[in-house]
């Protein structure tokens, strides 16, 4: 009975010191409780720098999208965009026409317009000397020079020894193709037996004096060579420059281009989308000139690009235009620009444009 009665004071003893320890571990969790429960309107966390890094930015747009091109041959690619505009998701796209290169650079480099077409070595040298202020976009030209006669015997470049040949264009494509496509096969110029080269006659008037018969031979590319071959039916293609550079290059189908899409390179960095929709609408135009040469000339004439539909719907088929990125037009480009490096660095600006050249 005693020991019942130690064992019941025993506990009752344990249970006072107990109980105060679970009433205030209860009392702390409790008080815990409206810290951890959310609320029915839930709370807004404060702005960090890491949310605000995911907000999505609303891509920005341009007010206009501004367009030149070269009077001539080098238009005609874009000519369906000057008739009816690109649709660029609303916003308003301009075209123009430049005489020159001399006239359409100082608009890209101000900001004036925001693409053009211009000759390869051009647009590279453009790019070195400015501070890379504009970027390959696109490939629109391939090479269309060839060699017009009356003389039919002409088969081959050693056909032409002993012969003076007049070129299009002292400094240009011409003039450094045929320099190395006479030494790939072993030809001197301007010596007794290799090929006299004459510069003398400006590009215009090459053609009436191949038909007023002053000259015999001569290099120029489209829309030249058709407008000889319709005037005068004797005058023919003799030689075909683009065969010659591919036997030249030693490789199957090597192309060397002449026209190329560039943009500034400010726009391409601020306005990737809007560039995007303007490439493809400027790839479609070239398609759709090459599928309809004679609604090309029409509207090139409609424009005043510098040429007649007749001479534009006969030159397209020979004309070689053409859409290939920047990207896939590296190769060619860059083995066309080591043929100008060679024979006149300064005409691409020193050196071949680096990787930044190639619009991504």
């Amino acid at each position: 009975m005693k020991l019942n009665r130690m064992l019941i004071v025993g506990v009752i003893a344990l249970l006072c010191v107990v109980n105060p320890l679970f009433a205030k571990g209860t009392k702390d969790t409790e008080s815990a409780k409206p810290a951890q429960v959310q609320s029915a309107e839930p709370v807004k966390a404060a702005p960090s720098s890491d949310a605000a890094a995911i907000v999505p930015v609303k891509p920005e747009k341009p007010e206009i999208v501004r367009m030149s091109v070269l009077n001539g041959p080098s238009g005609i690619g874009m000519v369906p965009l000057f008739e009816k505009a690109p649709d660029l998701n609303g916003i308003p796209s301009s075209f123009e026409v430049s005489a020159s290169p001399q006239v359409l650079l100082p608009k890209l480099l101000k900001g004036e317009v925001d693409a053009g077409i211009l000759p390869i070595n051009v647009a590279a040298k453009v790019y070195t000397a400015n501070k890379q202020a504009v970027l390959l976009a696109a490939i629109t030209g391939n090479g269309m020079l060839s060699v017009i006669s009356r003389d039919t015997s002409v088969k081959s470049l050693a056909d032409l020894k002993g012969k003076k040949l007049t070129v299009a264009g002292q400094g240009g494509t011409p003039d450094y193709m045929i320099r190395y496509l006479a030494r790939s096969e072993g030809i001197e110029l301007n010596t007794t037996d290799g090929i006299e080269i004459d510069f003398s006659i400006p590009t215009p008037e090459i053609v009436p004096a191949l038909l007023a018969g002053k000259i015999d031979y001569a290099l120029v590319p489209e829309p030249f060579s058709t407008v000889a071959s319709i005037k005068d039916k004797t005058i023919a293609r003799v030689l075909d420059v683009q065969k010659l550079y591919e036997k030249a290059c030693g490789i199957e189908g090597c192309e060397y281009p002449v026209m190329a899409l560039v943009v500034r390179k400010a726009f391409a960095e601020k306005y990737p989308a809007t560039l995007e929709l303007f490439l493809q609408a400027c790839k479609e135009s070239v398609e759709a000139v090459n599928a309809d040469p004679k609604a090309a000339g029409a509207l090139v004439e409609k424009h005043t690009l510098g040429l007649k539909a007749p001479i534009v719907a006969a030159s397209v088929p020979r004309s070689a235009f053409v859409w290939q990125s920047a990207r896939e037009s590296r190769q060619n480009v860059e083995r066309l620009l080591s043929v100008f490096a060679e024979f006149a660095p300064e005409s691409i600006g020193g050196k071949l444009p680096d990787d930044g050249f190639y619009l991504k």
